[in-house]
Formats: C-alpha cells, structure tokens, sequence
C-alpha cells in the first residue's frame, strides 16, 4: 500500500521537461519584474537618505529628507487633495460604474441598444487622457458649463476656481467604463433562476440588487475598489499637470510634487523619500480596507 502511495506522489511531481517549460514561461517575467520593479524600489530606497541630483556625487543626510518632507506644508496639502480625489473617485466609480453594469444587463434593452450604451459608457476608456483633458478644459474654458448649468463663470475660471472639483469629476469618468465591463461580465454569470425565485418570493428590484447581485459579484467590487487606490498617484498626476500644470502651488497631488522635485528641482534624492513614503502609504492603505472587507465578510 505503502509503494503504491510513493508511487502515486512520485508520479504527481513535475518531470524535468515540465521544469524546462515552466522556466521558460516564468523566469522571463520574473526577470523583468526584479529589474524594472525590485531594483528601482530598493534604489530608491538607499538614494533617499542622499543629497542627490540625480547625476554625480551623492552627499549622505540620513533622516533629514525624511524630516523636511513632513514638515512642508505642501506635501501635507498634496495628501489631502489625492485622499479627497481618492474618495470622490471611489464613491463615483463605484457606483455609477454598477447602475450602469445593471442598466446594461437587467433592463430590458434590445441587442443593438445594449452594444450602443456599452460603447458610449466605455468611451473614455479609449481616448487618451490628453485628448479628455484637452476637451474638459475647452468645456469649463469656453463657460459651456456656465450655458449648461445658467452659473455665472468665476473670474479665474472653473478650473482655477474648484480644481478638486472638477479633477475628481474627471478622473472618475475615465475609469468607470473599464470597471464596468467587468461588472457586466459578472452580472451575467449570476443565474436568472435565482432572479426568478427571489420575484416569486416577492422581492422588489432594490432587494434582489443588494440581496443577490451585490453579493454575488462582490468580489469584482473589490478588485474595483483596489485597483482605484493603487492608481491614484499616477491617475491624479496626470490630470493635475493636465489641467493645471507644474510646480507645487495653491493645489498640487503627491505625484506632481515627487515631478517636481525630482525633474524641476533636481532634488532627486527628496523626491526619493517622497517615493518611499508613497509607496508605504498605499501599502498601509491597501491592507487595511482589504482586512476590513475581509473581516465583514467572516462576519
């Protein structure tokens, strides 16, 4: 009995051509990963304790970049205009992103009407974010929204006047197409039978939604909600020097003020440690709301 069980764990263990193949299918990747994500982390790690340019020699500070950057008011200025983009582009996303995930699959539209909304909402998802900004601006620049909404336009413009505003306004309507496709591809999995007996149960549209589709594609909202806060640096960026520009004045995002320092200034060295505490931030962030999904979900 005993032969026949090591025989059975011998024959379960990869043969040396399956190695060679995994190999050849891993360590690529994984090469790739160690260059362009491991080293570049841990050196600028090591180079945020210097006083570095980012060319010639580097002069050791230990802790003081550290030091100066949590005493500048406009990096604690940065952080909260990304944790209150953040949070606009969560509720947002979030939820536009599953009214229109339902609208698509559980009204009743035709084929070609379903391709159509599919299309207009996924839009954004395909245009460039210099094309998006370029044609937002031209919309608060030229008062459409003033004519739109009958608002009298600030005399510095919509833009300059409430640029928190409108960033999350825009940055959350690029990403709700993206999320939703995935959200469709989910509803659609759910079985219609449990639609059908939850109706002769007596169950509304309101209570099959949080009863049976919110709990069944939860685990997409997650990864949604996840994807949200690990972009948020690069995403805000992008938009802030878009629509505003450089520099770290009246209103700036942690990703324009690591720019800044390390490409205007050439403090690389500070915009390192900016990098480091980024990067811990997110990491802080990230685990806290999936242990709190987690434990809602064991409870």
């Amino acid at each position: 009995m005993s032969a026949k069980i090591k025989k059975a764990r011998s024959g379960t263990r990869p043969t040396p051509a399956q190695w060679g193949f995994m190999l050849l299918f891993v360590l690529p990747p994984l090469c790739g990963f160690v260059f362009m994500t491991v080293i570049p982390m841990i050196t600028s790690a090591y180079t945020s304790f210097f006083d570095y340019s980012g060319y010639g020699e580097m002069t050791f500070l230990g802790w003081d970049n550290y030091k100066t950057l949590f005493s500048d008011p406009h990096f604690g200025n940065a952080v909260i205009n990304d944790l209150i983009i953040l949070l606009g582009k969560e509720l947002m996303i979030v939820v536009l992103a599953v009214f229109f995930a339902l609208t698509v699959t559980r009204l009743r539209f035709s084929k070609g009407e379903t391709n159509v909304l599919r299309f207009v909402f996924y839009l954004p998802n395909i245009l460039s974010s210099v094309v998006i900004a370029k044609m937002w601006k031209y919309f608060f620049d030229l008062n459409l929204f003033g004519i739109i909404t009958g608002l009298e336009q600030p005399n510095n413009g919509w833009i300059a006047e409430y640029p928190l505003a409108i960033i999350t306004f825009v940055a959350s309507w690029c990403g709700i197409g993206g999320f939703m496709i995935i959200l469709i591809a989910a509803i659609n999995n759910v079985s219609n039978e449990l639609y059908e007996a939850a109706e002769m149960d007596g169950a509304g549209q309101w209570r099959q939604l949080f009863s049976i589709t919110i709990p069944l594609v939860w685990p997409q909202i997650k990864y949604m909600i996840t994807s949200i806060i690990l972009s948020i640096v690069g995403s805000n960026m992008n938009f802030v020097k878009l629509f505003i520009g450089d520099g770290t004045g009246s209103f700036t995002v942690m990703g324009v003020y690591e720019y800044d320092y390390a490409f205007t200034r050439f403090r690389m060295g500070y915009a390192n440690a900016v990098a480091v505490v980024l990067m811990i931030a997110t990491l802080i962030v990230t685990y806290l709301l999936n242990y709190v999904i987690m434990k809602k979900e064991d409870d």
